[in-house]
């Protein structure tokens, strides 16, 4: 029994990977590749070089809770709580003028946060080593700016793809990688499922999409907020859309969890392992009829 995995951005909630990956180790599901996004990018990365969910689990909570983390994460993650509804760069940036960053610094610069602090995030987390050193095939996927097209970084330096993958449009640098301008995918494609299904056509695509649902909403008055609401309606479209040719789909139940939200992270862990353990009964059946 095996699987290719597509692991999807979403911020903190990206343990809920780890709660899942934990779950497929424990029942002898075989993981024959991983493709990550963002938040999907950074979990898998990690496993991809040491494949033991539950000690990785530990490690990240620690890490996450550590004063140097949390020292460059108010330095430079404080736009995360842009996230009071939906994620993407509209609600980023927005929440950073509320805080009194001029829209000026996006005029001057190419991001709101200064270059260096994602760079440091992702050292953190991911630490060193190359796509060679990772003991399951890893990918990882990120928009190219200048073609105006998804990539896959199959080799080379882990953090520094990690880091392009990342790199949230306007809040933090795109990244330069081989002539590319790399940059966040997550606007077009937050579960890398077409990348999975390609790098492995013949294997069963699970898909973990740690993202919140887009609800109704009430009165919007501003044309900030009609802006902010398309960009979402938009994201979450094209991720049904990828979803759809996924041949299962594991949801963690994060709730109206920020993604910038780093309080009580066992429980995302936990609904990584909740949602996967729900999903079993449908993936064995996928297994067996495949």
């Amino acid at each position: 029994m095996s699987v290719t995995v597509a692991l999807g951005g979403g911020g903190s909630r990206g343990l809920a990977h780890l709660g899942a990956l934990q779950v497929l180790e424990e029942e002898g599901i075989e993981i024959r590749s991983v493709s990550g996004i963002s938040a999907g990018a950074i979990a898998g990365a990690r496993w991809g070089l040491d494949p033991d969910a539950a000690v990785l689990s530990l490690r990240a909570i620690e890490v996450m809770s550590s004063p140097e983390f949390r020292n460059i994460r108010l330095g430079g993650l404080m736009l995360a709580a842009a996230s009071d509804e939906e994620n993407g760069p509209f609600q980023a940036i927005r929440s950073l003028l509320r805080k009194g960053l001029h829209l000026a610094h996006l005029v001057r610069r190419s991001s709101v946060i200064e270059e260096g602090v994602l760079e440091q995030l992702i050292e953190i987390l991911v630490g060193e080593g190359t796509f060679d050193d990772c003991r399951v095939p890893f990918q990882v996927v990120a928009l190219d700016l200048k073609e105006a097209r998804l990539v896959t970084i199959r080799s080379g330096n882990l953090a520094h793809a990690v880091e392009a993958s990342c790199a949230l449009p306007g809040v933090f640098p795109p990244v330069e990688h081989d002539g590319m301008l790399l940059c966040d995918a997550g606007a077009v494609c937050s579960v890398p499922v077409a990348a999975a299904r390609a790098s492995d056509p013949e294997s069963i695509v699970l898909a973990i999409d740690p993202s919140r649902r887009l609800l109704p909403t009430g009165n919007i008055e501003t044309g900030m907020e009609s802006l902010q609401r398309v960009a979402s309606i938009a994201r979450n479209w094209l991720t049904e859309n990828e979803l759809e040719e996924a041949d299962i789909v594991v949801r963690p139940r994060v709730g109206v969890r920020s993604w910038s939200d780093f309080r009580n992270l066992s429980s995302l862990v936990e609904a990584g392992r909740d949602a996967m353990k729900s999903s079993l009964p449908a993936l064995r059946e996928v297994l067996a009829a495949h």
